[in-house]
């Protein structure tokens, strides 16, 4: 009835700034019997619009299902619109300033948190101006000079109230309206850049409601341009107020006092079972209460399922509220708690079982969740330490894998190192078990240095031990005492397999098997006349009876020409050709033996150079030419040994060679004729076993 006789034009108008985003939101609704317009702008940056707009949806909504023009009614919908943005404030805090204004078409009303402002108009004048929560507005207020534009969009602590913090709310008394009157509300963006004579001069020379808009956008934008914020402008235009009927009226003012008595003693009736009800009421919140604060206790002690168990308690009373906004809050609140009290319980189990990760991450979900309720303090303050100990833990954790990866590739000083911090950091944890189990650690990987160490010792006497019989066993073999030689090699066979050094006494085995065999060929000679003869022949080279040595050597050579074995008669002639190219002990050099096919070379004799006593040809080695000599001699002889086992017969035969070319050069013609020797044992076994092969492939 109210709406149709009266006439209430609404316009608005909203820019974003420079900033490119609004923070700003209006809204309005008309009833039949009141009027309703909020105003709205966000504080917290991009999201500032998201503000504003639940803010403003959230008053008007309230004001929807409860209207009424009393400061109460008001105050209301202003709270209920901070709730709103309280509880949304998940990801970041919600903050904003509103203006709500309320009419029944004769009267307003309007009540304001933050730094929206109202202005009435009338009569080319401002006959109400309303009041903000800045620091601006009390410093004008005061009568102190402010500068214009000094507002909380950028600097919230410019406010002294604002929704989603300290919402304090001012509102104001009812305000008699007339047909004409313009009511105006604006955010800082333009009372901050538009004074009031500017406002007023713009009122006076307006010829309708819109071109005064359009004028104040125009003074909106026309001020600094380096820094324009959002604004929102929004305008009642009365043009007509509603009338009330005088006699209508005192009908309506009889039947009121009637039904006023009707109503009182309703209302009596009303109360008394209200009160009762409110009574019950209040025991079930304080059965919440006590339920919470005894859950909250256990909380603090990390006795999960014991307050768990006092959440459901509490929710399951909360079904007993009246109040569909506070029984979704209580059945939230504990739902939420129920949540990290269940959370808390995975994560004592992930550190329980030393899932320090797991455990990690879900103290850190039910600290988040935990910071959202004041009374879970000391909850909060367990958590945290609990997170250190988690930490301590993973490195503790990785102290022991880490020692546990060196002792694995034998790396048992740095292993026992990170035992040992791991051992240091858990004196301070409380887990008796995994102290124990990191001084065993410690213990073992010592105990196995030490071993370790012990062995590394006796190895290295053994190896002492090795080389000795080594340099024994070549030294035998140059003396051609292959009975020595085999027992030098058997010991340091022995050694090996006793160190468990499997390659070398392997290859030891080699060399012993490739002595055996070389004896077995000095052997063979023996067995009839013309094999002990060489034998004998050979013995006389080792004794240095080079004249005997030749008297056999020739007897076998003749033997072998009489059995037709010219291979056998040749290599004799080898041997005796070396043995007979032996210098006399007047020359000056020693001769080499003649290159078949070669002229023959005369020896150089450097005349007034004369050749020092210890080097005189055909003298014995004096004590550095023999070390030299072995030095030398040495690794082409542990080769031709190897080649031997391996029954590599030409590559020994050539190795042989080279020795004996060796000591000729060297002027040990003695040696040179025993490895010569060999070269013949080995010719002799070469042969044989080609011998074998081809009656073995004629056969087949």
């Amino acid at each position: 009835m109210r709406k149709l006789n009266s006439q209430f034009v609404t316009t608005f108008v909203s820019e974003a700034g420079l900033g490119g985003q609004n923070g700003t939101y209006y809204g309005f609704v008309e009833m039949d019997r009141y009027y309703c317009m909020a105003v709205a702008e966000g504080y917290d940056g991009d999201g500032g619009q998201e503000s504003a707009k639940l803010a403003v949806d959230a008053a008007i909504e309230a004001f929807v299902q409860k209207p009424g023009l009393s400061a109460g009614r008001i105050r209301a919908c202003i709270k209920k619109a901070h709730k709103c943005l309280t509880r949304q404030s998940i990801r970041i805090r919600l903050k904003a300033g509103i203006l709500l204004l309320v009419s029944d078409y004769t009267r307003f009303r309007y009540g304001v948190c933050g730094n929206v402002m109202l202005f009435a108009l009338r009569n080319a004048g401002i006959y109400h101006q309303s009041i903000t929560h800045t620091v601006y507005q009390t410093m004008q207020v005061q009568g102190q000079t402010a500068e214009k534009g000094t507002g909380p969009k950028q600097e919230t602590g410019n406010l002294y109230h604002y929704l989603g913090g300290r919402a304090g709310i001012t509102v104001s008394g009812k305000i008699r309206l007339e047909d004409g009157d313009l009511l105006l509300a604006a955010t800082e963006g333009l009372w901050g850049r538009v004074n009031r004579v500017e406002i007023l001069d713009a009122y006076e020379s307006i010829q309708s409601v819109d071109e005064f808009m359009g004028d104040l956008q125009e003074l909106y934008l026309r001020g600094s341009v380096d820094s324009i914020p959002c604004c929102c402008i929004a305008a009642v235009d009365i043009k007509k107020t509603y009338k009330e009927n005088k006699a209508f009226k005192k009908k309506v003012l009889i039947w009121t006092l009637v039904i006023v008595l009707i109503l009182a003693i309703v209302t009596t009736i009303v109360i008394i079972w209200y009160r009762i009800r409110q009574r019950k009421q209040q025991e079930v919140r304080s059965t919440m209460a006590v339920y919470e604060d005894t859950g909250d206790t256990y909380m603090s002690d990390l006795n999960c399922l014991l307050a768990r168990q006092e959440y459901e308690k509490a929710a399951q009373e909360s079904k007993k509220l009246d109040k569909n906004a506070e029984r979704l809050e209580k059945e939230q609140l504990y739902s939420e708690k129920i949540n990290i009290s269940t959370i808390l319980d995975q994560a004592v189990s992930a550190y329980e079982a030393r899932d320090y990760t797991t455990a990690r991450a879900e103290y850190i979900k039910a600290l988040q969740l935990a910071k959202k309720y004041g009374e879970l303090a000391p909850l909060i303050s367990l958590i945290e330490q609990k997170q250190k100990l988690v930490s301590t833990g993973m490195e503790i954790d990785t102290y022991m894998q880490s020692g546990a990866m060196k002792e694995a590739e034998g790396d048992l000083a740095t292993a026992g190192a990170l035992y040992a911090k791991a051992e240091a950091m858990l004196r301070i944890v409380d887990d008796p078990e995994w102290l124990k189990e990191a001084q065993l650690a410690r213990l073992r990987v010592q105990g196995q240095a030490a071993q370790e160490a012990k062995d590394e010792r006796a190895r290295a006497r053994d190896e002492v031990i090795i080389d000795a019989d080594k340099q024994a066993a070549l030294d035998a073999i140059l003396a051609g005492d292959f009975e020595a030689a085999l027992e030098a090699y058997t010991k340091i066979r022995d050694a090996y397999i006793e160190m468990e050094e499997n390659e070398k006494a392997e290859e030891t085995t080699q060399i012993i098997l490739s002595l055996q065999k070389q004896a077995r060929a000095a052997g063979d000679l023996s067995q009839e006349d013309i094999d002990a003869d060489e034998a004998a022949a050979f013995e006389a080279v080792l004794a240095g009876d080079t004249e005997t040595a030749l008297e056999l050597y020739t007897k076998v050579q003749e033997a072998y020409l009489a059995l037709e074995d010219e291979e056998s008669a040749e290599e004799i002639g080898n041997i005796i050709a070396s043995l007979g190219q032996e210098t006399p002990a007047d020359e000056t050099e020693p001769s080499l033996p003649p290159v078949p096919g070669a002229e023959p070379v005369e020896p150089q004799v450097q005349a007034e150079e004369p050749v020092p006593e210890a080097q005189e040809a055909g003298s014995p080695l004096d004590q550095i030419g023999r070390v030299a000599l072995e030095q030398a001699m040495t690794p082409i002889l542990e080769t031709a040994l190897r080649e031997t086992a391996n029954q590599d017969f030409a590559s020994a035969i050539e190795s042989y060679g080279k020795l004996a070319a060796l000591c000729r050069e060297y002027g040990d013609d003695k040696t040179a004729a025993q490895m010569e020797a060999m070269v013949a044992g080995l010719k002799k076994l070469q042969a044989g076993e080609q011998a074998a092969e081809s009656g073995g492939d004629t056969d087949g």
